[in-house]
């Protein structure tokens, strides 16, 4: 499995997710992410309306928090971004008309983020 470890997190404020331990992923091309300890962020960020389907915590959530951390310190670039938020979905076994609509989501709108 590509994510090394499991994501272990706690609730802050709000709606905010905190990682108490590193989170690391294993891209395809061997490469190693490690989202650091202590990074704060929401989950998914889905939008309410959409949320009956797509829950904030699901089997994306990793992925998600993923694609959150390198929006956030912008590594690389968006495109690849969004990619590696497709690639770790398919990972975790998220099905295919789920990734491709969150993809096709970030894709959509995630330049408001970036």
């Amino acid at each position: 499995m590509p994510f090394l470890n499991e994501m272990i997190s706690t609730p802050t404020t709000g709606k905010l997710w905190r990682l108490v331990e590193p989170l690391r992923y294993q891209t395809n091309g061997g490469r190693i992410i490690e989202i650091p300890a202590g990074f704060e962020c929401d989950l998914a960020s889905i939008p309410g309306p959409a949320r009956w389907l797509f829950p904030v915590n699901g089997d994306w959530t990793e992925a998600a928090v993923m694609h959150d951390w390198l929006y956030s310190e912008e590594v690389g670039t968006r495109k690849d971004a969004d990619l590696l938020f497709l690639e770790a979905m398919e990972s975790l076994g998220v099905s295919w008309w789920r990734r491709r609509a969150m993809y096709s989501a970030v894709r959509a709108g995630g330049w408001l983020y970036w």
